[in-house]
């Protein structure tokens, strides 16, 4: 199963699609196959990568509308669309947080019983090499924390749930 990522860049609209993992990590930009390879991460926010044979440095940050990607002296910024923004974006009523894609919990900052406001990050996850903050859709108390730090979770799976309200 692959996954699909949509996005624009430059005006111009691009498809990233995940669709081989092993042996080697393939991805299709647009149609066309980059096989990456070497994948390090240097420090939080600093990794690097084969691309196609050639070696590749990047540097991220995020913020609440975009992922800034930084490689050979240019910045991209890189609008959330579909699954990270999907991740990050739950409906205002909604009591139960859901991944919207397969990933690793990073950390958990909630816990059963917990108060939390519009906005706090309950947990922080990690895909593709990126690590997303999943933050409060509403005030309300967590009902309890579906997932634990350092576990993986496939697309759907239920990761923390408020108690509803009233």
């Amino acid at each position: 199963m692959s996954e699909s990522y949509k996005f624009n860049l430059d005006e111009k609209k691009y498809e990233v699609v995940i669709s081989k993992c092993h042996p080697e990590l393939t991805i299709l930009v647009n149609g066309t196959a980059f096989a990456v390879d070497d994948l390090t991460q240097i420090s939080e926010n600093h990794f690097s990568m084969r691309i196609n044979g050639q070696l590749k440095k990047f540097w991220w940050t995020q913020d609440e509308e975009a992922i800034h990607l930084r490689s050979d002296g240019r910045t991209y910024i890189l609008p959330y669309l579909d699954h990270i923004s999907a991740t990050q974006k739950v409906a205002k009523n909604e009591d139960i947080i859901k991944a919207n894609m397969p990933g690793l919990v990073v950390s958990i900052n909630c816990r059963a019983g917990s108060k939390v406001s519009a906005g706090d990050v309950l947990i922080v996850i990690e895909s593709m090499k990126m690590q997303i903050n999943i933050t409060a859709p509403r005030d309300g108390e967590v009902e309890s924390v579906h997932a634990e730090t350092n576990s993986a979770f496939q697309k759907n799976a239920e990761l923390i749930s408020l108690k509803a309200q009233e």
